[in-house]
């Protein structure tokens, strides 16, 4: 009886051995990832905005990139509105960025100091220009600070309240002589020379600027394998976006555009699709992306964002926002840090708005790095918390009191502050 008994014990466990023998291979195929429902607080997307993608590249809960659209971590029910966010304006809480560079109890040098230190960027000195005609706020209005021989040091456009915010470098602010105020091809010149007394100026001029109803939209988002613990979480964050803001602005023309990108020795090192009204394609589009490739910490940003820029803005008086969703600054180099740096002001010279969405994994000198992006081009640093539990670990940002809310329709009240210029309704994240 003891001999048959552990026989039919053996025999058990050979089944079983089977059992998951045949389960394996069968997780070893490609399955088609979940559709995304866009699931907000029990308000799903409409069919037409449903996406599915096969063979993503999804990291797990060990960190470990796998291939085949499996996400080994458990990842596997992916929706809008589950990821926790935040958002901090350091152009609105100027004072409290400029004392990161101070020294404190915490840090001798300033907590960015450092950073600083590295050149390239120096947000020190900033400018504030308000453009009106009379009690009308112009949008689009370009303002250039000039210096004796008439070479522009800074560019920015006025966003739909009027403001325009400059940079100039510390070396820079002596030469300062000008500023040149632009609205439909005339140009009134002012005398200017900076002090930190006289850093918030005001013009009122005759001249007009209608605002069109347009918004230039382009997500610019890290690919690398190390976003795989956030990359279909995100995917389904920024697809809901999409159809919300399609349906909140019937009246407006949307402009669709995104970039992909990874490293130098990676398949890619940028995918791009031109902005678009036909927003389901490029809901298929971000559906098909999948984190891949990397290696090293550095990613191809500057490559990215260079690109990003030149693309096809209008040069019409519209919205323009750029989403830059990544884990990891550009390799630093004189020639990679230039390209990065001169993106940047490019974007400022044509009004494009860079909200940097900060993902795990990002270091200190990577926040210094996204909250420059932000303010040089008039936008917002924003970045996700461990709040929701998604994802690898998020540090916090630096920052004074902000709220935690949800990813997605966070970036949906940016979008409709940036274009209508009222400041829109938080919605407090629960777990």
């Amino acid at each position: 009886m003891k001999i048959k008994k552990f026989l039919l014990i053996i025999l058990f466990m050979f089944f079983l051995v089977l059992v998951g023998c045949a389960k394996n291979d069968k997780d070893s195929e490609a399955p088609m990832e979940p559709s995304i429902p866009g699931d907000y607080t029990g308000a799903p997307i409409d069919s037409e905005s449903k996406s599915e993608s096969e063979g993503d590249v999804i990291s797990g809960t060990d960190g470990i990139v796998t291939e085949g659209g499996k996400d080994e971590g458990g990842f596997n029910n992916t929706q809008a509105g589950q990821m926790s966010a935040k958002e901090w304006s350091d152009i609105n809480n100027y004072s409290f960025w400029t004392e990161l560079f101070m020294s404190s109890q915490d840090s001798k040098d300033g907590l960015f100091k450092e950073y600083f230190n590295k050149g390239y960027f120096d947000t020190l000195n900033m400018v504030t220009v308000t453009v009106k005609n009379q009690d009308v706020l112009i949008q689009g209005a370009k303002v250039e600070l000039v210096d004796g021989n008439g070479k522009t040091i800074y560019t920015s456009i006025t966003n739909t309240v009027g403001n325009a915010f400059l940079f100039p470098q510390k070396e820079q602010l002596e030469a300062i002589k000008e500023i040149y105020i632009t609205v439909n091809g005339q140009t009134n010149k002012y005398e200017y020379s900076y002090s930190t007394e006289n850093n918030k100026l005001s013009y009122d001029i005759s001249l007009s600027n209608e605002k069109e109803k347009i918004i230039e939209l382009m997500f610019v988002v890290d690919t690398t394998g190390s976003m795989g613990d956030e990359i279909n979480y995100l995917k389904a964050e920024i697809d809901y976006v999409i159809s919300e803001i399609k349906n909140s602005y019937n009246d407006v023309q949307i402009k669709l555009a995104l970039l992909f990108y990874r490293d130098l020795t990676d398949s890619y090192v940028t995918k791009y699709f031109d902005f678009t009204t036909d927003i389901n394609v490029q809901k298929k589009n971000l559906s098909e992306q999948y984190a891949g490739g990397g290696g090293d910490f550095e990613e191809a940003v500057d490559i990215a964002l260079d690109e990003a820029v030149s693309k096809n803005w209008s040069n019409e008086n519209t919205t323009k926002l750029l989403f830059h969703v990544l884990d990891a600054p550009p390799h630093y180099t004189q020639e990679i840090m230039t390209r990065y740096f001169n993106a940047i002001n490019k974007a400022s010279s044509i009004g494009i708005r860079i909200i940097p969405v900060a993902s795990s994994g990002i270091d200190k000198y990577t926040e210094y790095l996204l909250r420059n992006e932000a303010m040089m081009t008039g936008g917002t640093y924003t970045f996700i918390t461990n709040d929701s539990g998604i994802g690898g670990d998020h540090i916090e940002g630096t920052i004074g009191e902000a709220d935690v809310e949800y990813l997605d329709l966070m970036i949906i009240r940016l979008i409709k502050e940036y274009y209508t210029g009222i400041p829109q309704e938080k919605v407090i994240y629960k777990k």
